[in-house]
């Protein structure tokens, strides 16, 4: 028979928001395992930029995120932010209809920051996590691991990997992403759809320079992002499309051409593209996060639209409640697992993450109605709201993370 490894909790998904819990727990007696089906990333390198004809290579990763001030403050409490080797602050937002007069502007000094948020490299996040967890004696890290099944047991779960290693843990965490193979064998049921978009994402270099503005506009194709890196004329791109083979096979200098007119050419000319990727979109809920000695965090337990790139800032505000209620467990009378303990967590986190869900759906299904009455009501709407300053108040906040 093959031996059985005893730990405390076991976090399956080392992305962003599994190993920003292992990090967040790092500090406690709890022996923690986290395991994933990938092999460990290499570190990022700096790469110097290289533009030739429209072609680029900017030296940036292809998949951001716009942290927020309680994501960033979450990676500071854990050791990790220090570590982030470069991010971009951006101050101000700019939202446009490109189908009409519609815009929505506003900067941080509007509430009294210095910044609305920042854009990082996820790659450089998760390696700035690794670093953390190096350091940790009670966490390990095994990656190449793939689960195959999971029994649930009296005082937890046994769990069984395609190689035939068994592992005894009192708590098992879902981080594994929308197709959480913990949410799938614990029977935890959800609703979603998918939008029958993909993201075309890329790095691009701009003819004037970003001024640290996030800027997006909804186009007839769908929504599309502009978030500033680093590099004052160097920006990542989110666009969201129904049909994106035709922007993945054109030419560097023919896409450059058609993002400057989805862009009202408010950066100038598109100078030059790197690489471009696509992934597809879709919306997910799980009805429940928990169950006896399980939980999900992250994608796992809801996907949303990227229209606001609140994505991360939910893994993220998962991650530090459900570490908030397992470091307690010292303080009581409930082990790890305890039924209770998790319900605190799930009861915490669900209505704002269905909220957030709920107003993605809303804002999708928005702007990508044809009506000519439903587009002149948004745009109306859109210009009242940036007329009207404590609306405006509202959505800056929101926008930063609240507070």
């Amino acid at each position: 028979m093959t031996e059985v490894k005893e730990v405390d909790i076991v976090i399956c998904g080392a992305g962003l928001v599994g190993l920003a819990l292992g990090a967040a727990l790092t500090e406690s007696d709890l022996r923690v395992l986290i395991l994933d089906a990938q092999s460990q990333p290499q570190a990022p390198v700096d790469v110097q930029v290289v533009r030739r004809d429209f072609d680029l290579v900017s030296g940036f990763a292809p998949r951001v995120s716009a942290l927020n001030k309680n994501s960033v403050a979450f990676l500071k409490r854990v050791g990790a932010w220090q570590s982030v080797s470069r991010s971009s602050a951006f101050v101000a937002m700019s939202v446009k209809d490109a189908e009409g007069s519609g815009v929505i502007e506003f900067d941080a000094d509007f509430i009294g920051r210095s910044e609305l948020g920042h854009i990082v490299e996820n790659q450089r996040v998760i390696s700035a996590l690794l670093i953390q967890l190096a350091e940790a004696d009670q966490t390990e890290i095994v990656w190449n691991s793939k689960l195959n099944d999971m029994q649930a047991e009296e005082s937890g779960y046994e769990l069984t990997l395609e190689d035939g290693r068994r592992i005894r843990c009192a708590l098992i965490v879902g981080a594994d992403g929308g197709h959480s193979k913990i949410r799938e064998l614990a029977n935890l049921k959800s609703v979603g759809w998918s939008y029958h978009q993909q993201a075309v994402v890329c790095n691009i270099e701009t003819q004037t320079e970003h001024g640290q503005v996030a800027r997006q506009w909804f186009t007839e194709r769908g929504p599309l992002a502009f978030l500033p890196l680093g590099q004052t004329n160097l920006c990542s791109v989110v666009w969201s499309v129904e049909d994106p083979e035709d922007l993945m096979a054109m030419s560097a200098e023919d896409f450059c051409r058609e993002l400057a007119l989805a862009s009202e050419q408010d950066l100038g000319d598109i100078l030059g593209v790197d690489k471009r990727f696509t992934f597809p979109l879709n919306q997910q809920h799980s009805l429940r996060y928990i169950k006896p000695h399980l939980a999900l965090i992250g994608d796992a337990a809801h996907t949303i639209h990227p229209l606001a790139g609140q994505g991360a800032n939910l893994g993220f505000a998962d991650a530090a409640a459900l570490a908030s209620e397992l470091l307690q467990y010292r303080f009581s009378e409930q082990g790890i697992g305890d039924f209770e303990a998790l319900r605190r967590y799930e009861k915490s986190r669900q209505p704002s993450n269905l909220l957030m869900t709920t107003a993605m759906e809303a804002f999708k299904r928005l702007y990508s109605t044809k009506n000519p009455g439903i587009n002149w009501l948004r745009n109306t709407g859109m210009k009242l709201t940036n007329d009207n300053t404590y609306l405006k108040t509202l959505i800056a906040r929101l926008a930063s993370g609240g507070g």
